[in-house]
């Protein structure tokens, strides 16, 4: 029986992808479910995961990075539940503190926090990477998000391949369920994440400021940690070298915030796929709304 590691993000395509897998597919594969919380998942996202785990009988592994310092040695893992998972972003200061301020051009949150804690997970319970495949949940509509190398490196779209669905299919199916996904379309899994478009955080400082407290100390405590690119006089995480305190000033010279225009359904940022789109193109939703406040580069 083949192996497949159906990589969990907290989604909702993610939820809906795994679910299917495990209808119509156990007989065809040995499945492994994995999430890997960074420690700033939405609690609303923590939910999500522990009524999928707890509703469907799944045996889904929590993970959270380990991270090596001092020494040669790359991040490892440590098993936890929902109850005993990080919400005060241990994890993800364990990594900054090892490899800095995480940003476009140092795009290493997800290798460290998602992706190396789960391979290592898995190797722990004997499966070696090449012997296994993984399924990610990108839709039937997100096409050029799939990697073009998939075959070789042994990744599975299930939601493009095995039983074609869409945005609509997932928003449908999940209206059909007991419990859902509560989150609005510019939060995401991650409470604040870099990758987001400067539409989406100034909508998150009108609604819950605390959240970017933790990524403010980041900058101020790890700022100097890491190589910066030339001129810069310290890493910060958002794009066009904004800070933290950046976006704060910038969002009191706004007066009036355009709508979200694209629903990502709790899958934006930080998800499983992050290695494969990194969403830099985010901003252009609202592309003649940025220059019109100034903040069109």
């Amino acid at each position: 029986m083949r192996k497949l590691f159906v990589s969990f993000s907290g989604g909702k395509s993610s939820g809906y992808m795994m679910k299917r897998l495990i209808d119509a597919y156990s007989s065809e594969y040995e499945m492994k479910f994995v999430f890997a919380n960074t420690g700033q998942e939405r609690e609303e996202t923590l939910a999500f995961v522990h009524a999928c785990e707890t509703a469907w009988n799944v045996p889904i592994a929590w993970v959270e990075a380990v991270v090596h310092h001092g020494a040669r040695k790359g991040t490892t893992h440590k098993v936890v539940t929902y109850e005993s998972a990080s919400r005060d972003g241990h994890p993800f200061e364990e990594t900054i503190r090892k490899y800095g301020i995480p940003n476009l051009l140092y795009p290493h949150c997800t290798r460290e926090l998602k992706l190396r804690p789960m391979v290592s997970y898995l190797a722990s319970q004997g499966w070696k990477t090449g012997d296994y495949w993984t399924a990610i949940g990108i839709r039937n509509d997100e096409l050029k998000r799939v990697r073009k190398d998939a075959a070789a490196a042994k990744i599975l779209y299930p939601m493009v391949s095995l039983f074609p669905s869409d945005k609509i299919d997932v928003n449908d199916w999940w209206d059909d369920q007991p419990f859902n996904l509560d989150l609005k379309p510019h939060q995401g899994n991650c409470s604040w994440c870099w990758k987001k478009s400067l539409t989406k955080h100034f909508h998150l400082i009108d609604e819950s400021p605390q959240i970017f407290d933790f990524p403010r100390r980041m900058e101020r405590e790890y700022g100097l940690v890491g190589p910066r690119a030339s001129g810069e006089p310290y890493r910060v995480f958002f794009r066009g070298e904004r800070s933290v305190d950046d976006l704060f000033a910038y969002r009191k010279n706004v007066s009036v915030l355009p709508p979200v225009s694209r629903d990502e359904d709790g899958d934006a940022g930080c998800s499983e796929s992050c290695e494969v789109n990194m969403e830099i193109g985010a901003d252009e939703e609202n592309r003649p709304w940025l220059e019109s406040v100034g903040l069109g580069s």
